[in-house]
């Protein structure tokens, strides 16, 4: 069994000052990285709502919005894409670098103090003050632990949203970063009102016929390399509209690229009118956050994400920085 935390360990100093923070500010600013997945848009809707259970002005801003996956979870509507004021307290969550904001940089820049709350405890260190937990599986566990240190209650609708940010971070709690603690968490979530079963349907339950149709066109098209432990492929931007899909719909793509047996690394490139969208995914070993960094994009050690050029060369090239790692 485990030792238990004790009230020395960094991560409760952290959280002390957090809570601190958030106790002198009125307006607070919660952001995310761009092209936010579950367990950003989530833990910023969770912590908006446990915020503003506490009399706080909380607004959540995201360059991309919520997008049409996470439209489901209660606050989504109230996401701005730009912030239209200034603001006591900016707070970024799942956030591994402050360029990783998209055009949110300036309006944190501008708050009269930053946090920068993450389970992974690389990236790029920025803020006044930073709650980082690589324990965590989620940063919605965190956002959960923080509501407790600060004696906040966590309602149906923030129950709802960490939940979400839990369950699909740990792809419905299938990943290595699960723990008996990430079951506790969402007991007293579920507990609290979230709808567990609500939440995986929305989650990954509901793909249109057009996007598994897309789905089906791009893995037909995969490619294998180093014998079978680096798989590929590209969404391109013609099929999008010949399938009526959006690139959101491709988000299962590059997980069902990882479970095919023998691969360690998947990637799947979203084809744009600029550009490619780069996903990356690994299974064991290779930090695809380190790919990612090359291209100047970043992310997790399991999962991370950037942009190249639309040309050979830059697909060339990243395929064999991912096949570097495996050699």
């Amino acid at each position: 069994m485990k030792a238990h935390r004790t009230h020395r360990d960094p991560q409760f100093a952290a959280m002390d000052q957090v809570a601190e923070a958030i106790a002198s500010a009125d307006t607070i600013m919660i952001t995310t990285h761009i092209n936010p997945d579950g367990d950003a848009i989530g833990s910023a809707l969770g912590l908006r709502h446990i915020l503003c259970g506490l009399g706080k002005t909380v607004q959540v801003v995201s360059q991309d919005g919520a997008g049409q996956r996470y439209k489901f979870l209660p606050g989504a509507q109230t996401i701005q894409t730009s912030a239209d004021r200034p603001y006591d307290l900016g707070i970024a969550v799942d956030c591994g670098g402050l360029d990783r904001v998209g055009n949110v940089r300036e309006a944190l820049l501008r708050c009269g103090k930053v946090v920068r709350v993450d389970h992974h405890a690389v990236g790029e260190s920025f803020g006044d003050i930073e709650y980082i937990d690589a324990q965590a599986a989620a940063v919605g566990e965190m956002i959960t632990a923080l509501a407790e240190r600060m004696g906040a209650s966590i309602s149906e609708e923030a129950g709802e949203c960490l939940l979400a940010s839990i369950v699909e971070d740990t792809g419905c709690f299938q990943y290595e970063s699960v723990s008996p603690k990430s079951f506790r968490i969402c007991a007293d979530l579920v507990e609290a009102g979230a709808d567990l079963h609500r939440v995986v349907r929305n989650l990954f339950w509901q793909h249109s016929e057009g996007a598994t149709r897309m789905s089906g066109h791009c893995l037909e098209a995969l490619k294998m390399e180093c014998s079978g432990r680096l798989a590929w492929t590209v969404a391109r931007d013609a099929d999008f509209a010949r399938y009526r899909a959006s690139h959101e719909d491709m988000d299962d793509v590059v997980h069902e690229l990882l479970s095919i047996a023998g691969v360690e690394v998947a990637i799947l490139l979203r084809e744009t009118q600029e550009d490619y969208r780069v996903s990356l995914r690994s299974r064991d070993y290779v930090d695809v956050a380190d790919v990612a960094r090359e291209f100047k994009g970043g992310g997790h050690r399991r999962a991370a994400g950037c942009r190249i050029t639309r040309s050979d060369s830059a697909v060339d090239a990243l395929i064999a920085s991912a096949a570097k790692r495996l050699k």
